[in-house]
């Protein structure tokens, strides 16, 4: 009796224990899953602010947010993935342009520029040195000591050889560039000398000063050759013409004045700020002039006649430095706002803004090949940064006219581009060089395509024609004739015997690409060709082969795209060649095309969105919404699993084709973006624009190389401010 009573005390002890058990692991797993929910959320909100700060023009910041948000290894996470961090990354680091951080100056950093071959950095500063920096390591190569007072302004002599110095001393000074000895002193300014810079032959220096004066001087001995007397308050800067023979000078008496540089006569007044002046240089030309001012406006100038130019406008506080990148394209300016912002020299429109910066930005120049910038904060910090996007490798100009679509051949290595220029452009993929140019067609050129094996290019043109054409000789083969109005779209058949075309006179057409003769018309609206005016048809602006070639799929006017059956050759106003109708679209629909597999059509359309569908069943399956206004194309990646957009907005974007998550924007075209596709091996991308160029992108990695490449060269990490900001006081 009492080894059953024993017995059943140790079963209902296992009992007890079994359900003690249980319910530790039940609230184990409570606990566990209550952590990664809020680990989960933190990441949505890390990814937001990270976006958010790419959109500001903090990219590194997204990257650390980013970073914070994901785990460190995928494959044994320290926090729940979640994918909207990896493609937050993936936007920052695309859209990231600073370099890197030159550390070691002790007070504000005034000054800063690259030598000639960019291989230097020299920066000026409040703690009285100049220093010099291996501009691709950051390293600090020398210490030039000697200014008793803050350095204000810094310069490379055209060689590279020397550099010179300008202090609130009162003493501007000339150093050996490599050894950091002292070999000129220039005495004569009775106050702090603002700036000083070299000739373009590096034989004289001119310098500004609180003393109103601008003084020119010989480099060698030191020796006073001029002095520039005019302007009623401070001087803070003056520079020479690319010639040499004239200065410009900018004033606290909020002019900006031109001189002879041998005599010292003032040649022109330029009014026009409403505060202080604090920098001026010419043009690489000459020809214009650009000014910074107090009253927060960067003001381009004609050299000559003095009349005001454009109106830069957008910095938020006093802008204290502005100049022309050598290829004279652009404008870069700094602000007390924190910010290097970069303009259009033609337009005035604004192109980027460079955040990271946590003072006020006193100077920022560009390298001699325009693809670099240096920055110097009051932050005590020297910046460099890409003036292109990390994503953005090459641009492609030579175009006349905007390009209206464009297209990667099959092996990647080259590129083809169609212009209103009337003429298509094979370019190499690799260093942008032109290779050929086909010119025939006697208006617009507004679609093109390479041919499966990559030797031969066909054109769509708004002179009513398509034509074949040898890819690398430039010859025309063949020419197609037939359509009734503008053709806007061309493309071979997977096996490249036929050739389909869209255009406005609301058909689609299927042609033999050796003859040249017409196979079949689609009529997209159901009607004959003259059955209704031309004021009531809807143009078709887009047409493709599906990869199986058995099915073509157009986009039209009237807001739909159709999948056809290629083989139906239907005519009249039979529907029988129909397999499906994508409605869903507000407006027009610029653009179709078909996934690698079939399965799917992406389609761009005005109302905004990129619509994806069903091939079949014209079910409607994601609608991706971000782009700002019209888009007008749209491609999958080779494998699938991501959508790329171009719009008017001028952005290009990258979206998951499944779930319709925005990926990446890529920003840098100037103007509305017409065409834009995938490489074969979905590493690149390339996009026309009406900025009359061709661009080429990188893609970033994916998952853990993203993450592990990322943490490896991300500039700095967050400051103290920035995690408690986030949230993150406490984190890793």
């Amino acid at each position: 009796m009492r080894r059953r009573n024993r017995n059943y005390l140790v079963a209902a002890g296992s009992a007890v224990l079994t359900a003690f058990i249980v319910f530790a692991l039940l609230q184990w797993h409570a606990a566990a899953t209550s952590r990664d929910g809020a680990l989960v959320s933190q990441s949505r909100f890390l990814a937001r602010d990270a976006r958010n700060a790419v959109d500001h023009g903090d990219a590194v910041f997204g990257i650390n947010l980013a970073l914070e948000a994901l785990p460190s290894e995928i494959s044994h996470p320290n926090r729940p993935f979640a994918s909207e961090a990896e493609y937050a990354l993936e936007n920052a680091v695309a859209n990231q342009q600073e370099r890197k951080d030159l550390l070691g100056h002790e007070d504000a950093v005034e000054s800063a520029a690259f030598s000639p071959d960019g291989r230097r950095v020299v920066s000026a500063s409040n703690d009285k040195t100049v220093r010099i920096w291996d501009a691709t390591s950051g390293a600090q190569i020398a210490v030039l000591r000697g200014h008793k007072g803050a350095v204000l302004s810094v310069a490379f002599s055209p060689d590279g050889r020397r550099v010179v110095s300008a202090s609130a001393d009162g003493s501007a000074r000339v150093w050996n560039a490599t050894g950091g000895a002292q070999t000129a002193v220039f005495n004569g300014h009775e106050d702090a000398v603002e700036s000083a810079a070299f000739s373009p032959d590096g034989r004289r220096v001119v310098s500004a000063s609180a003393d109103r004066t601008v003084r020119i001087w010989d480099a060698t001995t030191g020796a006073q050759t001029a002095v520039l007397r005019g302007h009623q308050s401070s001087v803070f800067s003056a520079a020479f013409s690319p010639d040499g023979l004239r200065v410009v000078s900018a004033s606290d008496d909020k002019t900006v004045r031109v001189w002879t540089a041998t005599s010292g006569a003032q040649i022109a007044v330029l009014r026009g700020h409403s505060g202080g002046v604090y920098a001026a240089a010419f043009s690489p030309d000459g020809r214009r002039v650009v000014s910074a001012s107090a009253d927060r406006t960067v003001r381009i100038w004609d050299a000559t006649s003095g009349a005001q130019v454009v109106v830069l406008r957008g910095h938020e506080g006093s802008v204290h430095g502005a100049a022309f990148s050598p290829d004279g394209r652009y404008v870069i300016s700094a602000s007390t706002d924190q910010t290097v912002r970069m303009w259009n020299a033609k337009s005035g429109a604004p192109t980027a803004v460079l955040r990271g910066h946590t003072d006020s930005v006193s100077a920022a120049a560009f390298s001699s090949d325009s693809r670099r910038v240096v920055s110097a904060s009051a932050d005590r910090t020297v910046r460099i940064w890409n003036a292109t996007r990390r994503a953005e490798t090459a641009v492609l100009r030579g175009h006349a006219a905007l390009i209206e679509h464009v297209a990667f051949s099959p092996d990647g290595r080259r590129v083809v581009s169609a212009s209103n220029d009337k003429t298509a452009r094979v370019w190499d993929a690799t260093s942008g060089a032109q290779i050929v140019v086909l010119r025939g067609h006697t208006d617009s050129v507004n679609g093109v395509a390479f041919s499966p094996d990559g030797q031969r290019v066909v054109t769509a043109s708004a002179d009513r024609t398509v034509r074949i054409w040898n890819a690398t000789s430039g010859t025309q083969i063949v020419v197609f004739r037939g359509h009734l109005g503008p053709v806007d779209s061309a493309a071979f058949s997977p096996d490249g015997r036929r050739v389909v075309s869209a255009s406005a006179d609301e058909t689609v057409r299927i042609w033999d690409s050796t003859s040249g003769a017409q196979v079949a018309v689609l009529y997209h609206g159901g009607f004959q060709i003259g059955e209704l005016p031309p004021d009531m048809r809807q143009r078709v602006y887009s047409a493709a082969y599906s990869a199986d070639g058995r099915r073509v799929v157009s986009a039209s006017e009237d807001g739909t795209a159709t999948v056809w059956d290629a083989a139906s050759g239907v005519k009249g106003i039979s529907m029988a060649g129909q397999i499906a109708v994508l409605r869903g679209h507000r407006d027009t629909v610029f653009c179709a095309a078909f996934s690698p597999d079939g399965r799917r059509v992406v389609t761009a359309s005005a109302d905004k969105t990129v619509r994806i569908w069903d091939a079949t069943s014209g079910a409607q399956i994601a609608v991706l919404r971000g782009h700002e206004n019209s888009v007008y194309a749209a491609a999958f990646s080779p494998d699938g699993r991501r959508v790329i957009s171009a719009s008017e907005d001028g952005t290009v974007r990258i979206w998951d084709a499944t779930s319709g998550d925005q990926i990446v924007v890529l920003r840098g075209h100037e103007g509305p973006v017409f065409s834009t596709a995938f490489s074969p091996d979905g590493l690149r991308a390339v996009s026309a624009s009406a900025d009359q160029t061709v661009r080429l992108w990188t893609m970033p990695p994916r998952d853990q190389a993203l993450i592990d490449a990322t943490r490896q060269e991300v500039p700095h990490p967050l400051s103290t401010a920035q995690r408690a900001d986030e949230f993150l006081e406490n984190s890793r």
